[in-house]
């Protein structure tokens, strides 16, 4: 068995951090060793949902299927997974701290036989180690770049300004009074946030 771990602090909150890796659709975008995803199945990050990636390992592509087996958003996401001769068991923790966060990522892994047993398997020890901290630090990168558009248009929207019965949000301008359509209707109002 061979097992690697990483601690990183990530300037994003916790909720945003758990979405992305529990989301199996968005690993694409941070995973450097995943080639693509097959089926889906399950809420995103729901205890028993799963989903099948295939790797590159070796010059290989190995076709895994995992399973979450715990899960507590925004703090603890765990998958299993096997393959052709192997498995692996992946564990995220992560400590919100306001605005940001720590996560703690330990994967536990066993290659199929046939990659192990060779000189090439050792070489591909070092590759998946290597890959490993490049996947944490686009996950990293993709989870501050989420969080400072999401804060972005945060701001923007609690800077609109209110004119004369408008409101201009993002240069459109919305009206924040009735109209006759709305009136009519039961609780026509219309809220103004």
């Amino acid at each position: 068995m061979s097992h690697l771990s990483t601690t990183l602090r990530i300037e994003a909150p916790a909720a945003v951090v758990f979405d992305l890796i529990a989301d199996p659709a968005r690993s694409p975008e941070w995973q450097t060793l995943l080639a693509e995803m097959g089926e889906i199945s399950g809420r995103p990050g729901g205890i028993g949902s799963s989903f099948v990636g295939f790797y590159r390992v070796a010059g290989r592509k190995l076709t895994s299927r995992f399973v979450v087996t715990a899960a507590e958003r925004p703090r603890i996401l765990q998958v299993s997974g096997t393959t052709s001769g192997g498995w692996a068991r992946w564990t995220t923790l992560i400590d919100s701290d306001g605005p940001a966060c720590e996560i703690r990522v330990k994967l536990e892994y066993e290659l199929p036989g046939e990659i192990v047993g060779s000189l090439f398997g050792m070489l591909t020890g070092n590759r998946i180690e290597r890959e490993f901290r490049r996947t944490y630090e686009n996950l990293k990168a993709l989870a501050e770049a989420r969080s400072t558009t999401s804060a972005s248009a945060s701001r923007a929207i609690g800077s609109s300004t209110f004119v004369s019965g408008r409101r201009e949000l993002f240069g459109l301008v919305q009206s924040t009074e009735p109209d006759e359509d709305d009136a009519a209707e039961a609780g026509g109002r219309l809220a103004a946030t």
